[in-house]
């Protein structure tokens, strides 16, 4: 009876860590969209939408994502199942590497405009 309790709260504290990784995730994800969608009315509001729209960079990000996610399915199906990631890791960075080139030029892009001329 005892090595079933150990075994059922040794498999849960196992699982914990990825369970809260997981819940941040979530909250992550949801935060930022909720930002997209303030910066987007905000946008809209300034009469300046269409430009956002025509930023073809967009590709990026959901590649970005794409791999990213991916890639950390792939490490921890394998690091779950006992072995070695190899492929996953490759993926995972190329798409942390693509989100962190998308973020960049978003912030050179900010840095580079003007000071809304439109507004007194």
């Amino acid at each position: 009876m005892t090595l079933i309790i150990q075994s059922i709260v040794g498999d849960a504290a196992f699982f914990v860590p990825f369970a809260v990784f997981a819940l941040g995730a979530l909250g992550l994800a949801f935060y930022l969209t909720r930002l997209e969608h303030e910066k987007e009315m905000a946008l809209i509001e300034a009469g300046e939408y269409q430009q956002l729209r025509n930023d073809n960079r967009a590709w990026v990000l959901g590649g970005g994502l794409l791999l990213a996610a991916l890639g950390l399915a792939d490490v921890t199906t394998t690091l779950l199942a006992g072995g070695v990631p190899q492929e996953g890791v490759a993926a995972l960075f190329v798409g942390l590497a693509a989100l962190a080139y998308y973020f960049y030029k978003r912030r050179e892009d900010r840095a580079d405009a003007p000071a809304n001329p439109t507004r007194a």
